[in-house]
């Protein structure tokens, strides 16, 4: 490392507020949430006004609803200068910073959807593109590209929460973290994850390969304590590795699952042959990757609400929900400097729980494990609706399931669902458990009952055949248009 380099890193690891948590935090996200709320009341005379000079120790979720409301006033306020699309979004609906001083007040702001960023990526951008650090893409669920900038001011930001999210789950000065994740051009993980532990002291080592010798010897040779990456692919090298080693000997603390949905029997099946618990990550890239982490209570994920603030909407309509009920996610950031969104529809469906948590928080909403995409619901026999997570739930009970892709067509009035199946057993006995779990799932079994939905069918293909790629279509609709 240069000189030069070794005085960038220390700047930036002065300017993390992940480094003031206290050695004895009993929580440390929350905590690091508490000294950012209480610094922004000592420079903002406003929030001082309406909060006082609180300490970190002091800040309760009242102080924290200000905090978020002030931080969103003056986001409209940043955005309404800087950003092109919403200067005349804001001014269409005639909203303004001031009139925002309740939640309820929310209402009155219009919502940003996917498709708005999609169509008009570069009207969103607040900042020159020359002030730009990062420019990430993404298609995510939806197929359409969109494109999200950081400015340098946003990456620390960013590298501040994982650093935070990472002590959380119980990492130390020593600790490595092996980042899994399968290799994509447009947005990769692992850069952000790499540098976030370089920054915060962590060591870290990465492997895109499949191939579980590639696998099991770098993880081996850096001491990797924490895995974290998508679940199909650490699920995918568990099954292959756990054929010929005990992974319990591999020493791995805390597993953490992140953008896929994490279905319940698949992190059974992962705790099992690792020995250790595995955490479900929500995030975006239009947010960054730690937005919400769970924590060994497994009930609920942590939210990162000194950079964000949530909503659970219903979706058809756009009127909030009470705590503990199911509706579509909506997220504002509140610290965005290139790339600013407000009110902004994930598709996502979940619920916020209401704080204290059994880890030790106290102030920190959680989000409830999102249990699907509206983006991804495809509808069979008399309007069920079906989505991924039914059946990796299903499917991944059996252990010799590696992977699936699963797709729908029509014979006369009838569904039709064709399981391609990647497994090490391929028996009529594996066939039949498959296909006893899926008509398990209710609105399978309603459809067959109601003789709308066939019976599922089970292909079965050779392990390696169904070739890995990420956020691959685990659905594929293929009834004729109409039908």
């Amino acid at each position: 490392m240069s000189a030069w380099e070794i005085v960038k890193l220390a700047i930036v690891r002065r300017k993390l507020l992940a480094n003031r948590i206290p050695k004895d935090s009993v929580y440390p996200l929350e905590t690091w949430m508490a000294i950012k709320a209480s610094m922004t009341a000592k420079s903002e005379r406003e929030l001082r006004n309406i909060i006082g000079k609180r300490t970190q120790e002091q800040i309760a979720r009242s102080e924290f609803d200000e905090y978020q409301l002030f931080k969103f006033r003056e986001q409209l306020k940043y955005v309404r200068e800087n950003s092109p699309f919403y200067r005349e979004k804001l001014k269409e609906h005639d909203v303004r910073p001031e009139n925002i001083k309740t939640l309820s007040d929310l209402d009155t702001v219009p919502f940003t959807y996917p498709s708005d960023l999609a169509e008009e990526p570069l009207t969103f951008m607040a900042v020159s593109r020359t002030k730009t650090a990062r420019e990430f893409t993404t298609t995510g669920t939806t197929g359409k590209r969109k494109v999200v900038g950081y400015t340098t001011n946003d990456l620390i930001s960013k590298v501040d929460i994982i650093s935070s999210a990472l002590r959380s789950v119980g990492m130390k000065d020593n600790d490595v973290l092996h980042i899994m994740f399968p290799a994509v051009s447009a947005w990769d993980p692992s850069l952000m994850l790499a540098g976030a532990c370089r920054v915060a002291g962590y060591g870290s080592s990465t492997c895109s390969d499949p191939d579980i010798k590639e696998q099991m010897g770098i993880m081996k040779e850096k001491g990797a304590t924490h895995i974290i990456g998508l679940p199909s692919f650490i699920y995918r090298v568990t099954t292959l590795m756990s054929s010929e080693t005990d992974l319990k000997t591999l020493g791995i603390r805390k597993i953490i699952s992140t953008s896929e949905p994490l279905s319940e029997s698949m992190r059974k099946k992962l705790q099992d042959a690792w020995g250790c618990n595995v955490l479900n990550v929500w995030g975006m890239t239009e947010f960054g990757l730690a937005c919400a982490i769970e924590c060994d209570e497994q009930n609920g994920l942590h939210t990162d609400e000194a950079n964000l603030l949530y909503e659970i909407i219903d979706p058809d309509t756009g009127k909030r929900v009470p705590d503990g009920k199911l509706g579509e996610l909506v997220v504002t950031s509140l610290t965005a400097e290139a790339t600013p969104l407000i009110r902004y529809r994930t598709r996502d469906i979940a619920a916020m729980i209401a704080p204290p948590c059994g880890c030790g928080s106290e102030f920190n909403r959680k989000l409830m494990k999102p249990c699907g995409r509206m983006d991804l619901q495809f509808k069979i026999g008399m309007g069920y609706k079906i989505y991924p997570v039914l059946f990796d739930e299903a499917l991944f009970k059996n252990e010799d399931v590696i992977d699936y892709q699963m797709t729908i067509t029509k014979e006369g009035f009838k569904d039709v669902l064709t399981f391609e199946v990647e497994s090490k057993d391929q028996s009529d006995v594996i066939r039949d458990s498959i296909v006893d779990s899926i008509t398990k799932i209710t609105e399978i079994g309603d459809g067959i009952k109601e003789d709308l939905v066939d019976i599922p069918r089970v292909v079965f293909r050779e392990i390696g055949s169904m070739e890995y790629s990420a956020k691959a279509k685990k659905i594929i609709d293929a009834r004729e248009i109409g039908s």
